[in-house]
């Protein structure tokens, strides 16, 4: 099977830093198959990274390594690990980006200390073309997670602020917005009791099923396709409607009886 290499950054479209890292990739792996997931992650944005991570890297095919290079922290003290998870590998800086990999029940994470692995000289400033993409490469060619690095049992987890349960209260935030506006959160459509409007805030949110079932110019909730609540309005943008400020905004809804059961 071909193996696939997908690539995050925040380089920006048409980067050399890119092309830098593919040329190294297929030096080590001429059959590879890349896939450029985003280069256009707002500059050292790890929550933004996290985010997009978050609906996107287990919608590839088994067995693809993720390369993901938003390293603000580039030349410090800070970790290069991989991870591997849902029958995927993840490789990055240890800085919170891989959250969504480490956030898996299977997840095995390693420290990449196992200098052979890197393409020398290692720059201190360009990490994702010495040594996050070398050992891509190493792992689409079929080497083992242990084989790459030691095991390390505490990486830093996402940055994404997880959901607060209080009473029948569930509480989250609007973390960012897609394309269209759509508000995208940090709660998960299983806890979260659809009989029940949302609050952003004053705004008190009807649930639809589709964005077409929306009133016009009326902003409701729904569960998007990574099974997050968003904030939608139909034909139109919710983040225009709110302002940028919304991001961070509070939600509050009404958790599920059955998690509220689970729980009790």
């Amino acid at each position: 099977m071909t193996p696939t290499i997908a690539l995050t950054t925040d380089f920006g479209s048409g980067s050399s830093y890119v092309a830098q890292m593919k040329g190294v990739l297929l030096s080590s792996l001429p059959e590879a198959r890349m896939v450029d997931v985003s280069h256009d992650v707002p500059p050292q944005s790890i929550r933004e990274a996290a985010l997009l991570l978050r609906g996107v890297a287990f919608a590839f095919p088994l067995g693809t390594v993720h390369v993901v290079v938003i390293d603000p922290g580039v030349g410090s003290e800070r970790r290069g690990i991989a991870v591997q998870s849902g029958g995927m590998f993840f490789v990055g800086p240890d800085n919170g980006v891989l959250g969504a990999a480490l956030s898996r029940p299977d997840a095995q994470c390693v420290h990449l200390d196992k200098e052979a692995f890197f393409r020398q000289p290692v720059s201190p400033t360009f990490h994702g073309r010495d040594i996050f993409a070398p050992v891509a490469a190493e792992l689409a060619a079929g080497l083992s997670l242990q084989q790459v690095g030691s095991p390390l049992s505490a990486p830093l987890t996402s940055n994404l602020p997880d959901p607060t349960c209080e009473g029948d209260t569930i509480s989250g935030e609007v973390l960012g917005a897609d394309r269209f506006g759509n508000l995208l959160t940090n709660l998960p459509g299983t806890l979260v009791h659809q009989g029940h409007p949302l609050n952003l805030g004053r705004r008190v949110l009807p649930w639809v099923t589709t964005y077409a079932e929306a009133p016009e110019k009326t902003l409701v909730a729904l569960i998007g396709s990574d099974g997050y609540v968003e904030v939608a309005i139909r034909d139109g943008s919710a983040l225009k409607r709110c302002g940028q400020s919304v991001i961070g905004k509070p939600l509050k809804g009404h958790w599920t009886a059955k998690e509220h059961e689970h729980r009790g």
